[in-house]
């Protein structure tokens, strides 16, 4: 089986994308659009069950899918990321 197109191309559809955000949100260089994409991940990824995760995970672009699912600790699990009323 040949190496899927998706992969052969994931880092200048990387570098694009990084470029389009950078842009569009307004910011100075590509380790503030990173570090912004990280943390809407981070955050959405927390809102979410493990399997509609990963659901949207097949989604995305490879080197995208990479970074949603980096450092994840499924122990820290679905449900908002605001404090109980106790």
């Amino acid at each position: 089986m040949p190496m899927p197109m998706e992969y052969r191309q994931a880092s200048v559809d990387f570098d694009r994308f990084m470029e389009d955000l950078k842009e569009v949100s307004m910011l100075s260089t590509s380790h503030q659009a990173y570090t912004m994409l990280q943390a809407v991940f981070q955050v959405f990824r927390r809102r979410l069950s493990i399997q509609q995760s990963l659901d949207f995970a097949n989604t995305l672009p490879p080197v995208l899918r990479a970074i949603f699912v980096s450092d994840w600790d499924v122990a820290k699990r679905c449900g908002s990321s605001a404090p109980k009323a106790t």
